[in-house]
C-alpha cells in the first residue's frame, strides 16, 4: 500500500499500488478521445510496483516496475475513492420530497411553457432541474395532439421504445391487457413493474375529454412516503427492500416478467433509488415461503395506507394542452374513475437517457 498526502489539504490516502497503475489517465493508458481505456488488465503485471515518486505541484509523478511513467492529478485522486462516491451520491441538497401542501407551495418551479422551451436551453436545463428535485413538471401550451406532444417531449429526452410503440394513444378501449385502457379508478402506481428495466420517465397528455366528467389524476411522493414508512416502521420497511416481488404482463405476443423489491436502495448511502409499486401487474407470489407471507403482507399494507393518505396526495385535472412528465422511479399517479369520452397521449423516457441529460447539464454526478 501506498501513503499519499495532498500537499494543499494536508489529507492522507492509503492507496492500492495496482489500483492506481490501472488508473494512469494518459494518452497511452487513455484513449483521451473517446474516454475509454486502452489497456486491460492483464496487459499489466500482477505485481506492478512504484518504483520512484514525486510532487510537481498538484501533480504526483510515479515510475513504474514496468517501465511506465504517470502523472496523476492529485484531486482526481483523492475524489476518486469511496468516500468521495459517497458524499456526491447523497441527494439531499437535490431532492425535496414533497406532499400536497409542499408542491402547492412549489408549483411555480414545476410549470414550463413549450414555447419558452423550444427557444431557450437554459429552460431545458431549469425543467431536469425541477424534474429531478421533485419528480414531476408540466409543459404547458402545447397543442393537444399526439404529433406535438411528442415534439414537446423530444426537445427535452430520446423517447423509449416499448410495445406500446415510442408515443402511445389510449381511452377505455381495450388496446392492450391493461386496466389504463378503461374507465375505471386507478389507485397509485408506478409503470412497468414487469419489465427488467421499468421506464425513468413516464409522460401524459390529456388530448380531449368529453361528454362526460371524472379522470382526475393524482401523483404521491414516493421519496416521501418511504422516509415516512422508514421512520414509523423500520422493520416493514427492511422487509419491502429485502422481499422479491413478481411483476407480470401478459397479452397476445407479450409475456413479460420480473422480479425485484418494492423498494430498491442505494447500497452505499441506503437513499431511495427506486420505488415499485404496482398492485395490478404483481403476478403469482412465490418468492417466499408461507411463513413469510403475513410479515410481509402487513408491510406491504402499511406502505399502502401511506399512500392512500390524502395529504400525500396531489389531484388535479389533466386538461389539454399540459403535459404532465414525472419520475416512475419516483412519483407514483393513478386517476379516478371517469365518464364520457377521453383520450390521453404518452410516452416514456429510459433511465439512463433522464440521468444522462442531468449529468450533462451538471445537475448530478
Amino acid at each position: 500500500m501506498l501513503i499519499l498526502k495532498h500537499p494543499e489539504t494536508g489529507k492522507s490516502l492509503e492507496l492500492n499500488q495496482f489500483w492506481l497503475r490501472d488508473h494512469c489517465r494518459c494518452g497511452e493508458c487513455l484513449n483521451l478521445d473517446t474516454n475509454q481505456r486502452r489497456i486491460d488488465l492483464l496487459d499489466l503485471p500482477s505485481d506492478v510496483k512504484l518504483l520512484e515518486s514525486k510532487y510537481e505541484g498538484n501533480n504526483f509523478i510515479v515510475l513504474w516496475s514496468d517501465g511506465h511513467r504517470s502523472s496523476y492529478a492529485l484531486d482526481f485522486i483523492f475524489e476518486s475513492q469511496l468516500e468521495s462516491l459517497i458524499s456526491r451520491r447523497s441527494k439531499s441538497s437535490t431532492l425535496t420530497p414533497w406532499n400536497r401542501s409542499i408542491i402547492l407551495q412549489n408549483e411555480r418551479h414545476l410549470r414550463f411553457s413549450l414555447p419558452q422551451l423550444v427557444s431557450s436551453d437554459d429552460v431545458v436545463k431549469t425543467l431536469v432541474e425541477s424534474l429531478v428535485r421533485y419528480g414531476i413538471i408540466f409543459i404547458d401550451d402545447v397543442p393537444p395532439t399526439p404529433y406535438m406532444t411528442e415534439l414537446a417531449l423530444r426537445r427535452v429526452f430520446p423517447l423509449m421504445k416499448t410495445f406500446f410503440g415510442k408515443m402511445w394513444t389510449f381511452s377505455d378501449k381495450p388496446d392492450h391487457a391493461d386496466t389504463a385502457y378503461t374507465k375505471l379508478y386507478l389507485g397509485s402506481h408506478t409503470d412497468n413493474t414487469y419489465f427488467c428495466d421499468a421506464a425513468g420517465l413516464q409522460a401524459l397528455h390529456c388530448i380531449e375529454h368529453s361528454g362526460g366528467s371524472g379522470g382526475e389524476n393524482f401523483f404521491v411522493d414516493g421519496l416521501r412516503v418511504v422516509h415516512e414508512l422508514k421512520r414509523r416502521s423500520p422493520e416493514a420497511y427492511q422487509t419491502l427492500c429485502r422481499v422479491q416481488v413478481p411483476g407480470e404482463y401478459i397479452e397476445k405476443g407479450e409475456h413479460h416478467r420480473h422480479t425485484a423489491p418494492i423498494i430498491q436502495v442505494d447500497p452505499l448511502t441506503e437513499e431511495l433509488v427506486q420505488l415499485r409499486v404496482n398492485v395490478y401487474d404483481r403476478a403469482v407470489f412465490d418468492t417466499i415461503p408461507q411463513t413469510e407471507m403475513s410479515d410481509f403482507y402487513a408491510s406491504l399494507r402499511k406502505l399502502l395506507k401511506l399512500l392512500r393518505d390524502e395529504e400525500n396526495q396531489w389531484t388535479l385535472k389533466l386538461n389539454p394542452g399540459s403535459i404532465v412528465l414525472f419520475d416512475n422511479w419516483r412519483v407514483l399517479h393513478g386517476r379516478h374513475a371517469y365518464t364520457g369520452s377521453r383520450t390521453m397521449s404518452g410516452s416514456y423516457v429510459q433511465r439512463t437517457d433522464f440521468l444522462s441529460k442531468a449529468r450533462v447539464f451538471g445537475i448530478i454526478d
